[in-house]
């Protein structure tokens, strides 16, 4: 059947991530106040999403289970941080929400003060984090991975706020390249085939996975929105834009960079609010098909392949919340569009192609709740597709489990990918929470690698590898390079083991940090997924897991110190961090606020429910 791509569309306002979780029955939704008209406040929001809290007994972002067992609320963590983001940035007395980013606000300033441009010329110098620490350790979230054309050492990464980073020592050492441009997010990378002559790299800037925000009426979805498509032809020294530009407040968020492998001039852009196409390198971009919204959220088209062996045929898919998912075809490099699949009650696909095979397109469908909906496969370039295994409370490659155990949820609707082997087609691995891989094109499937090396979660001694896989990408030599909430990994057997190559890379996500008043250069800070980090004799540490919040060294002595779990679980060491005891007087808010007592430092105040 023969559409436009306009048509996959049918805009309703729809909220959120638990709409349909199977862990608790009533949706945080219902408690909003009903009307037809208007958006919610940020504190309609904060309240309905509280007393859903309390009713179905979540804690810390834990539920326990008809097992009696402690189990994740899947993305708990994405409202709390998105509160936390939003709490100082909306009126605070409406709870209305910013209609401009701080960089538009600035850039409108510079107008009126053109004499006064931001400048890094001051007295800086980096110290870190830049120590990843490999497995359940990480330095922070990578979305995307690029690789140089014929040299192996070379390849770039892209972080959602931290730039754009090359290696040309596989992985040794990193050098940014991006420090000046407007928006640090980057979603996507393209890389010239022609680069060892011309050096030309573009980037799709924003972030197209969310991270810290969410899709709520505030409209700040993404850790960065898109200022469009930006172009280097000096290797990342300098930076122009092209034809495809935004400014943040229109919050575009750029999911996938095509560039034609016969033609360096022609590249396709997939976005939140359509697909582009540029034929003259980044001058002009016609929009080959448009995704409306309804003035409150956008349904992204969030990944595009092409063909191997033939760039008129390029597939595509969707990530629409709780509603019907679909994958379209071209077959005349974008001028038409079919639909060729569509799944029901999902919430996003990520597509896959081998040159080994270039009839096969492989699909990883997320159902409504982030868990895994199946694994498709066509045999016709795209044309049709069928079901090579279908997820169930024990076949959930996107849970928590390392043996696909655990309900059905997960969390697919931030982290999911899917790739290929390029000389064996057959050859499959898929990323959520944790990787699983295929040698028999997807009707069976055995952990890759689990996010921690507890016994409850990891049943099979498998490799830890930090969580969330936002890009799972093989080289054309074999090498299989993956992008997840901690950084950048590599395996050379195709995911039996792997190696982290996040060294070097400076691209946290902070918190909080402390600076010691006794030691020169003593830092303590908490980092979003990565825990929290200890700089002390210029090397870093890491000293507490998960989420890091507030950080605190006491001012008379180095060796007692503080870090803070979510909802203020402090952990103090007096013996700087030979061992440690939790304090935990209450729980409160996403990052609990303490200080020492200036005059007295066995003195501690936190604010909880109360001081």
């Amino acid at each position: 059947m023969q559409k436009n791509l306009l048509k996959l569309f049918i805009f309703t306002f729809i909220f959120g991530f638990f709409m349909s979780n199977n862990v608790m029955g009533q949706q945080w939704q219902d408690n909003l106040p009903h009307r037809t008209t208007g958006n919610y406040t940020f504190f309609e929001y904060q309240k309905a999403f509280n007393e859903y809290e309390e009713a179905n007994n979540i804690e810390n972002g834990y539920i326990i289970n008809s097992k009696g067992e402690k189990e994740k609320v899947p993305n708990w963590k994405l409202f709390r941080r998105w509160e936390y983001e939003q709490e100082k940035r909306v009126n605070q007395t409406t709870g209305e929400f910013p209609k401009t980013s701080a960089i538009d606000e600035y850039n409108k300033w510079l107008v009126d003060n053109p004499q006064n441009p931001k400048s890094l010329s001051g007295n800086w110098s980096s110290l870190g984090p830049d120590d990843s620490g490999g497995g359940y350790s990480g330095s922070g979230r990578l979305n995307c991975i690029a690789f140089h054309p014929t040299d192996n050492n070379t390849y770039w990464v892209g972080s959602p706020g931290g730039g754009l980073w090359r290696t040309t020592n596989n992985g040794s050492t990193w050098t940014v390249l991006t420090d000046d441009n407007d928006v640090l997010g980057v979603s996507d990378i393209a890389i010239s085939s022609n680069y060892a002559t011309d050096n030309t790299i573009y980037i799709a800037t924003g972030d197209k996975d969310g991270g810290s925000m969410w899709s709520l009426g505030g409209g700040t979805s993404n850790d960065n929105n898109s200022i469009g498509v930006l172009k280097s032809i000096d290797g990342g020294v300098t930076w122009n834009t092209t034809g495809l530009t935004f400014i943040t407040s229109q919050k575009v968020t750029i999911s996938r960079l095509l560039l034609d492998p016969s033609d360096n001039n022609t590249l396709y852009v997939s976005s939140n609010i359509g697909i582009y196409k540029t034929t003259d390198a980044g001058v002009n971009w016609p929009r080959l098909a448009n995704s409306p919204n309804d003035g409150s959220y956008y349904y992204p088209i969030i990944d595009m392949e092409f063909n191997p062996g033939n760039s008129s045929i390029i597939n595509a898919s969707t990530k629409r919340y709780n509603n019907t998912n679909y994958i379209y075809r071209t077959t005349d490099a974008g001028s038409n569009w079919t639909e060729e699949a569509s799944f029901s009650s999902t919430y996003r696909i990520d597509l896959a192609v081998s040159p080994n095979n270039n009839a096969y397109v492989y699909a990883i469908v997320a159902n409504s709740s982030g868990g895994l909906h199946s694994i498709q496969r066509s045999s016709n370039h795209g044309d049709s597709y069928g079901s090579r295994y279908t997820g169930s409370s024990t076949k959930n490659l996107l849970g928590y489990y390392s043996d696909a155990s655990g309900g059905t949820t997960g969390q697919g609707g931030y982290d999911l990918s899917i790739d290929v082997s390029p000389s064996d087609a057959e050859n499959v691995i898929v990323g959520g929470v944790n990787a699983h891989r295929s040698s028999d094109g997807g009707s069976t499937w055995s952990c890759s690698s689990c996010w921690t090396s507890h016994p409850t979660y990891n049943k099979g001694s498998h490799p830890v590898v930090h969580a969330d896989k936002h890009m799972l990408k093989y080289r054309s030599n074999g090498d299989l390079f993956e992008c997840n909430d901690g950084g950048v990994y590599i395996s050379t057997n195709d995911g039996s083991s792997w190696t982290d190559k996040g060294d070097g890379l400076v691209h946290s996500q902070l918190y909080r940090f402390g600076v010691s008043q006794t030691v020169s250069g003593e830092v303590i800070a908490g980092l979003q997924d990565n825990g929290s980090k200890l700089l002390s004799g210029g090397t870093w540490s890491d000293v507490k897991g998960g989420d890091g919040m507030e950080c605190i060294i006491d001012y008379t002595d180095v060796d007692v110190q503080y870090a803070t779990y979510v909802r203020g679980q402090i952990t103090r060491t007096t013996n700087h961090w030979g061992s440690a005891t939790d304090i935990e007087p209450a729980s409160g808010a996403w990052v609990t606020p303490y200080i020492i007592d200036p005059n007295a430092n066995q003195t501690i105040y936190a604010g909880y429910n109360n001081v």
